[in-house]
């Protein structure tokens, strides 16, 4: 077989690298990468000469080494040579599949990017689609050409980053896969820069839409000047899983879980999402004050200057390349981990007139700002997480100097996950095992905290009391943890009211699960998780001279007319989780979410969608509820400026996206163009 370029589809349980090996010597190694991805080598960039005899040589990070046993012979012909690796990291494939692709071209595509054809897959793994035409640009120009050749070959753009996602906002399932382009953000576009603080402008960092979230993080760490108890610089909070990419992450307004808490947890910047510590980005557009307005093009916008709140949260609905966040200070935390308090004691009712119940889930709250709540179904413990700003390591704590502490619900065996995918969704033999289930679960949790198995053996270290730089114990959830749906919600209220919406919540799904299992069915599998942050208070963003930002106009967090009337000030985040595919999943999702609209409404609170999980249900499914959506533009609309609402910001990016380039489907519906 002969062939220019060796890919390696990825579909292990382990994150892995390779070379293309000839006889003494090889080719320099692709760099790490997680599963659902795929590298491409390509020999034409080597000095070897044709001929020559190649195999691809796998390295499983904390695994084996493995070269590939079928060879192919290295011509300049732009055909693409693709393996798979599959299984885990002591005891796995390379297989070479089918013939040679190519040469993968597209009339008149723009000369040196890459391109080829790769399947998308989702986080959860039930949206796939094969065979979609993906580039690799290497530079911000290289998107805006790409663009420009879109526009006039009749395709439409789509980002794409690490793909963990659930919800169709980069590709939807009935796509036209011969026209529609994704742009692989992750290849080039990881540039990182720190600008420090100076000119009334605090610390922040400039970096390329296609950095990893654990990547970053790194990066601010390892920067000099920050003043913190730990190294470096990070946020007041972020999402838990590491391969996520930066544009993906201030795409969807995405969060972690923290309130302020003074007099430690108290940082001169907002509490609210990622996507409100934007100072700048850089965007592709046609800009109607350029002059080529039917042209795209590289635009730079400051935080403050009007369009610029579009973008903030926009939902797939816009391409930035580059953006300017601003940090903090470095800071210790201590990371806990209960799992021996009931959920009657975490979730008993509240009373907005006096503090709430000791170890409750609102004490924690106002004790620690940081909590999360993991609460397997039909077990009486939840796991429960509290973190604490700690500058120096209490003495009962184990100091972690990487993050990822949790090898236990990380680390699960492909084998294992296929197994629960196919005993428990669509015709699943074991769904009546699902109190089972749960109780398995729990019980790996309870003793892998412990640094034991599920036998009792000591084989992890221990977790249940860790400390260090806060990202070791921000990022906790890898690509290898077991693939569930979610449905999502951010449930805008006053701080003092969520003791007793944590336990109506608790009541209504505690409820519900027994009424479908006194029906012999069983929904959900996987775990409920609850979180809190702030709201996205431009007021805690630092601003450029001249400038005043605003709220982003369609995040989940938005600080608008109405949350300040009602003195919202923190989001309660509600997620369930089940196997996709389970059956009456999405019957259970629709009704939980009518119940969450009706009992968190007017003046009382109000429910957004969180916008990369599960929301809109009918009975077919997630983003299928047309009233639903229509009620969230209501939401984004009542008692807003007519610069600051649901059909402003579908003018607005529209104005900066003239050919309408950046649509799929679902963003046709949910932007009013179906």
């Amino acid at each position: 077989m002969e062939a220019q370029k060796i890919a390696c589809i990825n579909n292990a349980a382990f994150v892995m690298s390779f070379v293309a090996q000839t006889n003494g010597a090889h080719s320099f190694s692709t760099d790490n990468y997680p599963i659902n991805q795929t590298r491409v080598i390509d020999l034409a960039n080597t000095a070897f000469r044709e001929g020559l005899e190649f195999w691809p040589v796998v390295d499983a990070v904390l695994g084996r080494t493995e070269a590939a046993g079928e060879h192919i012979v290295f011509k300049l012909n732009g055909q693409t040579a693709t393996y798979t690796v599959a299984g885990t990291t002591q005891n796995y494939d390379i297989k070479l599949v089918g013939s040679p692709s190519g040469p993968t071209t597209l009339p008149d595509f723009p000369a040196g990017i890459p391109l080829d054809r790769y399947p998308f897959n989702n986080w959860a793994g039930d949206l796939i689609v094969p065979n979609l035409w993906t580039c690799a640009p290497r530079t911000a120009e290289d998107v805006v050409a790409v663009c420009n050749w879109a526009k006039d070959h009749g395709f439409r753009v789509r980002p794409r980053g690490f793909m963990h996602t659930w919800s169709p906002l980069t590709v939807s399932a009935g796509v036209d896969p011969d026209h529609l382009l994704l742009v692989d953000t992750t290849k080039s576009l990881f540039q990182m820069a720190m600008l420090p603080a100076g000119g009334g402008r605090p610390p922040c960092v400039r970096v390329g839409t296609g950095a990893s979230m654990g990547a970053l993080l790194q990066f601010l760490e390892n920067q000099p000047g920050g003043t913190g108890a730990a190294p470096g610089y990070s946020f007041p909070h972020t999402p838990a899983p590491g391969n996520l990419t930066v544009g993906g992450v201030l795409a969807i307004n995405a969060h972690g879980t923290a309130v302020p808490t003074p007099p430690l947890d108290n940082m001169p910047s907002g509490y609210g999402s990622m996507s409100n510590r934007i100072l700048e980005f850089t965007a592709v557009v046609t800009d109607p004050h350029s002059a080529t307005p039917d042209r795209y093009t590289l635009r730079t916008f400051q935080r403050g200057e009007g369009d610029d709140k579009a973008f903030l949260a926009h939902v797939g609905r816009a391409f930035l390349t580059e953006v300017v966040l601003e940090v903090v200070n470095n800071y210790n935390l201590r990371c806990r981990s209960y799992t021996d308090l009931p959920a009657a004691t975490i979730f008993p009712p509240g009373n907005p007139s006096a503090p709430p119940p000791a170890n409750s889930f609102g004490d924690f709250l106002n004790r620690c700002g940081r909590v999360e709540v993991i609460w397997f179904p039909f077990t009486d413990n939840p796991w429960l997480h509290i973190w604490e700003v700690a500058p120096q390591k209490p003495a009962e704590s184990r100091e972690v100097r990487g993050p990822f502490n949790y090898p236990f619900a990380d680390d699960l065996d492909p084998l294992l996950q296929s197994f629960l995918k196919a005993a428990f969704s669509g015709g699943g033999i074991l769904g009546s095992l699902t109190p089972e289930l749960g109780s398995m679960a729990y019980q790996a949790t309870a003793k892998g905290l412990d640094g034991k198995n599920l036998l009792g053996s000591d084989v992890y270290p221990p977790s249940r009391d860790i400390w260090g730089p806060s990202k070791n114990t921000l990022l906790y959830v890898q690509d290898t943890t077991l693939k569930v749906t979610a449905n999502g919600y951010a449930v805008q209220m006053r701080k003092h009211d969520v003791q007793q919406a944590v336990h109506d919540f608790a009541n209504q799904v505690t409820g519900m699960l027994a009424q479908y299992r006194s029906r012999s069915q069983y929904p959900i599998n996987s775990a409920i998780e609850i979180r809190v942050t702030g709201l996205d208070n431009p007021a805690d963003i630092a601003a450029s001279p001249g400038k005043t930002p605003q709220s982003p106009v369609i995040s989940s967090l938005t600080r608008d007319p109405v949350a300040v009337q009602n003195q919202w000030d923190v989001a309660l985040w509600l997620d369930v989780l089940t196997i996709p595919g389970t059956p009456n999943a999405n019957q259970f999702y629709q009704e939980l979410e009518e119940w969450l609209s009706r009992r968190f409404t007017g003046t009382t609170a109000r429910v957004l969608p969180e916008w990369s999980k599960g929301w809109a249900y009918t009975n077919t499914g997630a983003w299928t509820n047309r009233d639903y959506i229509g009620g969230v533009q209501k939401l984004l609309t009542e008692k807003r400026a007519v610069d600051d609402n649901w059909q402003w910001e579908v003018t607005t990016l529209q104005k900066y996206d003239s050919h309408s380039l950046f649509f799929d489907p679902f963003l046709e519906r949910l932007f009013g163009n179906d």
